[in-house]
């Protein structure tokens, strides 16, 4: 049953296209934390039916507004609906989509609109003009990462002084280093990422067959969502290439943090990013990181542990860097670690996520 229960800060609608295992899902439901920390009320509105975080809404007492499946015309009315019935003190939106609607009926409504670049534009197509000139009507534009606030400044400039930059949200206190539960002496890897182009997996794929034939031993497990016919192919091409006894794709999993300690290392091949969640998250760990060097990647894992970092689209030097992770002794990989522990904890300083987007929310 809906609560009527109406906090002292106000209703902040958070608009997402649905509840599945991604990371925009994860930082929203962090977001809405915050909010409920300072007395307001989010109240979650998705328009897609895949509720793998639903439970973790359920836990925290915070409503979803599911609305029903529809065209796009009947989509517009529905969030008009929405916002007529909840009269929000703010509206956030973590979608492309949710954003360019919400902008329109911005334009019919006053309501405070906060709308989130959640990913990295690899070019200024007709669709992303078109929602740049939607941003218009928007009071604030963030960007998760550094890359796509300077593509937006680039490509948009009268957006300008409305784009800020604030980084994912990340507990170093919840992700933290763990003592491994596992009995295996073999190298392992973990990647946590979609099963899609844009996360790279078949070039992956390539590379460990190189990797393999070079005569080393690896063990990677690859949790994440998977996207047809992309996987498919995928697991024919792991089976074509002889690695289907190195790499096991898993579905995704929701309690990550428990899965970082009995790993080596994280892997992220994709080929663009936002804030990869996943990297700070591994680093927070005391993980090494082996990933591209795309985006935000070389800002986050720093130049001084940046020698991990691979050209996507280069299968060799994806090969090389990952044979370079599995010649490091047990000494190298945990100074790695520590390192990356430490420039965690220095990145994503408790209160910065929350003062950031309060300010946003300021008068």
């Amino acid at each position: 049953m809906e609560s009527t229960h109406q906090a002292a800060g106000g209703t902040i609608l958070c608009f997402i296209e649905s509840l599945e295992a991604g990371g925009a899902q994860r930082q929203l439901i962090a977001l809405a934390d915050m909010l409920q920390r300072n007395t307001f009320q989010p109240v979650f509105v998705t328009y897609y039916h895949d509720n793998f975080y639903a439970p973790e809404l359920e836990r925290r007492g915070i409503r979803h507004v599911e609305l029903p499946m529809g065209s796009k015309a009947k989509r517009i009315a529905d969030f008009w609906k929405v916002l007529k019935r909840e009269k929000p003190t703010a509206v956030f939106s973590y979608s492309e989509s949710s954003s360019m609607i919400l902008c329109v009926l911005r334009a019919m409504q006053h309501f405070r609109l906060i709308v989130s670049e959640r990913n990295t534009s690899q070019k200024a197509s007709a669709m992303e003009r078109l929602r740049f000139q939607l941003y218009r009507l928007a009071d604030h534009v963030v960007s998760n990462s550094t890359s796509q606030a300077e593509f937006i400044k680039r490509n948009a400039s009268f957006l300008a002084e409305k784009t800020v930059v604030i980084n994912n949200y990340l507990d170093t206190t919840h992700f933290k280093p763990a003592t491994p539960d596992r009995t295996s002496t073999e190298r392992r890897m973990l990647v946590l990422a979609r099963i899609a182009p844009q996360k790279n997996t078949k070039r992956f794929i390539q590379a460990l067959k190189g990797v393999k034939d070079d005569g080393f031993r690896l063990h990677i497990d690859w949790y994440g969502q998977h996207f047809e016919p992309y996987h498919t192919e995928c697991l024919n091409m792991m089976e074509e290439q002889g690695v289907s006894d190195m790499l096991h794709i898993h579905p995704a999993a929701s309690q990550v943090e428990k899965l970082y300690c009995n790993y080596d290392a994280l892997c992220l091949p994709s080929i663009f990013e936002g804030f990869p969640n996943v990297v700070g998250e591994a680093m927070s760990c005391a993980l090494p990181v082996v990933c591209g060097d795309v985006c935000d990647n070389r800002l986050i894992v720093g130049e001084e542990n940046g020698n991990l970092l691979f050209d996507p689209y280069d299968i060799a030097d994806m090969k090389a860097k990952i044979e370079q992770f599995c010649q490091l002794d047990s000494r190298q990989l945990r100074a790695i670690g520590e390192a990356n522990r430490e420039r965690a904890v220095q990145l994503f300083a408790p209160g910065k996520f929350e003062s950031e987007y309060l300010k946003l929310l300021q008068p």
